[in-house]
This record gives C-alpha cells, structure tokens and sequence, in this order.
C-alpha cells in the first residue's frame, strides 16, 4: 500500500490527462450538448401554454401543436431564432401552443385549420402552413407565401 501511495505522489504519467479528460471534461460537454439540444423541446411543452395576447410589436405568431410532427420540426428554429433576437422584440415570433386548453380560444379567433401556422401581427390574414425554411424566412421578412 504504501508503495501505490509513493507512486501516485511522484510525477503521474502522461495517461491521466487523457484520464481526466474522459472522467470530467467529456461528460460536462455531452451534458451541455444534450441540454443545448433539448431546451427547445422542454420549452415547447411547458412554455406559451396560456397566452393572454397577441403581441403585435412581435413580427410574426407562430400557432402549434406540441404534439404534431410538423410542429416538432420547426419549433427548435424559431426557438433559437427568438433567443438570437433577444433584445429585438420586432423580429421575434410570438409562440402560441393551440394544444393546451388556455390556448384553444386562439383556433376558433383566427380559424386555425392546420399546425403549424405563421400569421403576420399587422396583418391576421397573411398566413404560411409550411416548415420549409425557406418559406417561413421569406413570410417572415415579407409577409408574402
């Protein structure tokens, strides 16, 4: 015992480093990786489930359904596309899920027939079903389909 004490004390071996990182340093990465990954998908779920408005400083609504394949698609990217507008509230798009019961009003107001749906906030007709990115970037900025 006291031999594996002394050994351990003298210089280590160039091994422990790679040791240490997969010990430590890979685990808090994937972590971080997973979280970064998830986070959208958490707050589809237990985020936007009663909205009280419209906001129409906001550039577009987004109507889903948490539990629609199509929604589940698109939601991540608005998602992070809100987060990198943080501090611009005019490009940001409102998140509405039409699935939680506080929220089903919204499908009868506007006649939302289909997940996901874009409207524009100035203009409650213009309106995009589609997750193509392309689509939705060019509703987003134009207003047209």
């Amino acid at each position: 015992m006291k031999q594996r004490i002394r050994r351990l004390d003298k210089n280590k071996p160039s091994g422990s480093l790679t040791k240490i990182i997969i010990i430590k340093v890979l685990p808090v990465i994937a972590f971080l990786v997973a979280g970064f990954l998830l986070v959208p998908y958490g707050s589809m779920y237990f985020q936007n489930n009663k909205v009280t408005a419209i906001y129409t400083k906001n550039e577009a609504v987004l109507f889903y359904n948490a539990n629609c394949s199509h929604c589940q698609k698109i939601y991540p990217k608005i998602f992070w596309h809100n987060v990198l507008n943080f501090n611009n509230e005019s490009k940001q798009i409102q998140t509405i899920n039409v699935q939680n019961s506080n929220n089903k009003h919204y499908v009868a107001e506007f006649s939302i027939q289909a997940t996901p749906t874009f409207m524009k906030t100035t203009n409650i007709n213009q309106r995009l079903v589609s997750t193509n990115n392309q689509q939705i970037k060019q509703f987003i900025q134009t207003g047209g389909h």
